[in-house]
């Protein structure tokens, strides 16, 4: 049992959305539509949830034909629970009513039980009664995903739900959410930009560039060939061995080369270092001081230019990627083929446990 979507949404003076989507229904998963902002992310979320209407195609759940021929099913009847950038959540009622409100066609005591595990399941407790005025940022998006949940949909679409959340709050939620939707066995997409947060959730990647989804993939290998995807910075996202740990950072081991990154806490046997572009800078010939704490030798395979800035791509015993100023790239007279210095800010890497090592 599945959802297959294969639909053309187009604006005027504006991008053309190709949804060609195939999702599995009837248990856990969590798929990542991941991409720039801009390439149509969320319109492809609104269309299978019935609040856009393509212009052509179909979509289908099941044996239901939800847009194409025929009259379709509405939004109201997909059976799916979607949850907003912002809560949206109604101020005229509770903690509690808002969760029930999709429940009235319960008898009272399902309502009250459902909404007792989700209260439970959310961390909600204490605060049944309390309206939406007196909720914090993440308070109220646990309440707003609460009450997608609540009728136990086929799918949930989750559009950046962290987006208006302060770091410590978003934490928290993205921390607690692969476990909520595991335990209520729910599929879900999430709709984000943030590759940390991609690999940190995602069994799955759909990637989307410039209206179309062009990769299809677990988060890490996407990310990995993803180095030509406008608005990306990525330099690398390297499976690592944990070595040690010495001043609050790891040390970490990729492709036989050493270094270092912060350590975030709860470190896996293996984790994915993320390593952002714009923290590479490149060398060539002898060094001078060295205040960057991991210098990695590195063979220049690509150049891109892009404007104000060039993408040099790198062979580092890893793949890497370095964002450098145009004027720095010719300044250093970079060529593919050169060896060059890669030094990296230990702060430019951020560290991602792999749950699947831990019995490794």
């Amino acid at each position: 049992m599945g959802l297959r979507a294969s639909f053309t949404k187009a604006f005027p003076q504006g991008p053309t959305i190709q949804g060609e989507v195939d999702l599995a229904l009837g248990s856990f998963s969590l798929t990542v539509l991941f991409g720039p902002s801009g390439c149509g992310k969320t319109t492809l979320l609104r269309c299978l949830a019935g609040l856009e209407t393509p212009d052509r195609g179909a979509i289908r759940a099941a044996d239901e034909v939800w847009f194409g021929p025929g009259p379709g099913v509405p939004a109201s009847r997909r059976g799916i629970g979607y949850v907003f950038q912002d809560s949206v959540l109604f101020p005229h009622l509770t903690v509690a009513g808002n969760i029930a409100y999709g429940l009235q066609g319960l008898p009272r005591e399902e309502r009250h039980r459902r909404v007792a595990k989700l209260v439970e399941l959310m961390g909600l407790r204490g605060l049944e009664d309390r309206r939406s005025r007196q909720l914090s940022g993440g308070q109220k998006q646990r309440v707003a995903l609460a009450r997608a949940l609540a009728p136990r949909p086929r799918l949930v679409l989750l559009d950046e739900p962290f987006a208006s959340l302060d770091r410590a709050a978003a934490d928290l939620l993205r921390h607690n959410l692969r476990q909520i939707l595991r335990a209520l066995d729910v599929p879900a997409v999430l709709v984000t930009h943030d590759p940390v947060e991609a690999l940190a959730l995602g069994d799955r990647m759909l990637l989307m560039a410039e209206g179309r989804i062009v990769r299809d993939g677990p988060p890490a290998s996407v990310l990995a060939g993803a180095g030509g995807v406008p608005g990306d910075q990525m330099g690398a996202v390297v499976r690592a061995r944990v070595t040690g740990t010495t001043e609050g950072l790891l040390r970490l081991e990729a492709g036989g080369v050493a270094f270092v990154a912060p350590d975030p806490g709860g470190a896996t046997p293996e984790v994915y270092a993320c390593i952002r572009g714009e923290g590479v800078s490149l060398e060539r010939g002898p060094h001078g001081l060295l205040t960057q704490r991991n210098r990695l030798r590195a063979t220049i395979t690509a150049m891109e230019p892009l404007g104000a800035l060039t993408r040099v791509g790198l062979d580092a015993g890893f793949p890497l990627h370095a964002l450098v100023t145009t004027w720095a790239a010719q300044d250093l007279d970079l060529a593919p083929g050169q060896e060059v210095h890669a030094l990296i800010k230990a702060s430019a890497i951020q560290v991602v446990p792999i749950e699947d090592s831990l019995g490794a």
